[in-house]
């Protein structure tokens, strides 16, 4: 049975859903934070916390991959939707993947449909 609460709670984070648009398809590396974002996420649990749910930044830190590290991907790996393969840095479809599959098609869907209903625009000379 679908758990839609989970399912929805993936699809909220934009982050998330690109990630798990590209998953269809195949898989996909997700590189590991270093320099600035290591020294963040490896310095201290609370700071890494405080600093993921602020909105103020630090320089030099790779936001994308201190938060697809430590929130994203565990959330996704946690529901079933992803296999995080640490070692490897390489993310596929989880056992629940196939919950999410009507989702993202709907998603495409929208997005051509959105392209398609763009007007043309002309420029006269």
């Amino acid at each position: 049975m679908v758990n839609h609460d989970e399912v929805f709670d993936a699809l909220a984070d934009g982050q998330r859903r690109r990630l798990l648009l590209q998953l269809r398809s195949g898989p996909q590396r997700v590189p590991q934070p270093s320099g600035v974002s290591r020294t963040v996420a490896e310095a201290n649990e609370n700071l890494l916390q405080r600093h993921l749910s602020s909105s103020r930044t630090i320089a030099g830190a790779d936001e994308y991959s201190l938060s697809m590290h430590h929130v994203h991907l565990p959330k996704l790996t946690a529901y079933g939707f992803v296999e995080w393969d640490r070692d490897d840095d390489l993310v596929t479809q989880g056992h629940r993947f196939d919950e999410l599959t009507p989702h993202l098609d709907l998603l495409v869907e929208q997005q051509d449909d959105l392209r398609s209903n763009v007007p043309l625009v002309t420029y006269r000379r």
